[in-house]
């Protein structure tokens, strides 16, 4: 995920191809480990927010076989690379754009998700774009975010923002990421 559209800055092939290389070298210990910790039954409607190259969610796909994934990011070439990724699944649909202007319906989706994306938004955009996505959560849904805890305040700010959106933080945990360092898990639920 990108930063905000006036400050849109796309990813260099060089950023896509290190993505892409730590996605098939850490793939199972880094992605598919977020994905499977992930409270998925197969039936929920799920939003991958900032979805990046779709490494996290190549492995949500398989797990939703009943209903759609829905792919969300600011930047075209991370969406690009993201359907390449997701080329196999017929249950995943793409957005581009701002998650504020985009069409999707409030109270749509059970579980939305993000993997190392919103430690990169500036604080503005954050106290703007984290009340849009509780609203698109459902009763009791659930959002799921690992961030890197390089930065602590930022994480705290996260959670306040989170906090003051009727999201009520249900767990945490600690991972340690090979080739990442150590994250911070959150699992908000929607009160």
């Amino acid at each position: 995920m990108a930063a905000p559209n006036s400050q849109l800055r796309e990813p260099h092939l060089c950023e896509i191809f290190m993505t892409w290389l730590v996605f098939r070298v850490f793939g199972r210990s880094v992605y598919r480990d977020f994905a499977g910790s992930l409270p998925l039954t197969g039936k929920e409607t799920v939003l991958d927010f900032g979805c990046g190259m779709g490494t996290v969610a190549y492995f949500v796909a398989e797990r939703l076989p009943e209903v759609k994934l829905t792919c969300v990011d600011i930047s075209e070439r991370w969406l690009v690379a993201c359907k390449r990724t997701l080329k196999n699944y017929q249950n995943v649909s793409f957005l581009r754009g701002d998650i504020a202007l985009l069409p999707l319906t409030d109270l749509s989706f059970d579980i939305i998700y993000s993997h190392f994306v919103l430690h990169d938004i500036e604080d503005s955009e954050l106290k703007r774009v984290v009340p849009v996505l509780a609203r698109l959560m459902k009763e009791k849904g659930k959002f799921i975010f690992r961030e890197p805890m390089k930065d602590m305040e930022k994480i705290r700010f996260i959670q306040s923002l989170m906090e003051g959106s009727n999201l009520c933080r249900e767990s945490s945990r600690i991972t340690d990421i090979p080739a990442m360092g150590n994250a911070l898990e959150n699992v908000y639920k929607k009160v």
